[in-house]
């Protein structure tokens, strides 16, 4: 909503990439304000907090940059008309923190269930492998593309090359890699199949939505 509110003043809804990555971190801090810290969920929060670092910065930089609002949330503007200001409270800011919390489900369960698991088994471990693997997957995508923008000034333009050439999303793809190491994680943790419901639930919103 304080983010909604700083879109109603500057016209801007882009804005809320912004919190796109801090949110998740935000749930696991207030997740272990609540229950408390452990080893492994200190491990999970860290995983959070340094993806959501990373992305937030690149989309900072990437807004800060354009000259103009996001061509997603301009068309949304256009058609939501004059009443859009009090709309996107729902269909933009609301929506996401809801999604946010629904993703997060790796995060609840970690915290909230009984562990079973030990930050030293084999499947954590393979969690944080994936992790890496997903994050350099996205980290490499969003500096290429940024790259491939900056030398040719080619926004609209399609990118075919690097991971581009491999993935029509890899930034996308990276993110889905790296949420199901986080989820795999606390699977790992809890023995919850429900610690994979965020991952699946966001690689069917990337792919679908």
């Amino acid at each position: 909503i304080g983010i909604w509110l700083i879109q109603v003043r500057s016209s801007d809804a882009g804005i809320i990439d912004y919190y796109w990555g801090p949110g998740f971190f935000l749930i696991a801090l207030v997740l272990g304000y609540f229950t408390g810290f452990s080893v492994e969920t200190v491990a999970i929060t860290a995983m959070v907090a340094l993806w959501s670092t990373r992305l937030a910065w690149h989309l900072v930089a990437r807004h800060r940059k354009s000259p103009a609002e996001d061509a997603r949330y301009a068309a949304m503007r256009r058609s939501g008309g004059a009443s859009f200001w009090w709309k996107s409270l729902f269909t933009i800011f609301l929506l996401q923190g809801v999604l946010q919390w629904i993703i997060a489900s790796p995060l609840h369960a970690a915290f909230l269930l009984p562990q079973t698991g030990a930050v030293t088994d084999p499947f954590v471990l393979l969690g944080v492998l994936i992790f890496i693997a997903g994050f350099a997957i996205e980290s490499t995508a969003d500096h290429q593309l940024a790259q491939f923008r900056e030398l040719s000034g080619s926004h609209g333009q399609l990118m075919t090359s690097g991971l581009w050439g491999r993935s029509r999303h890899p930034n996308y793809l990276g993110e889905i890699i790296l949420w199901f190491g986080i989820g795999l994680c606390a699977f790992a943790l809890t023995a919850s199949l429900w610690a994979f419901a965020g991952p699946v639930i966001l690689a069917l919103i990337i792919y679908y939505v």
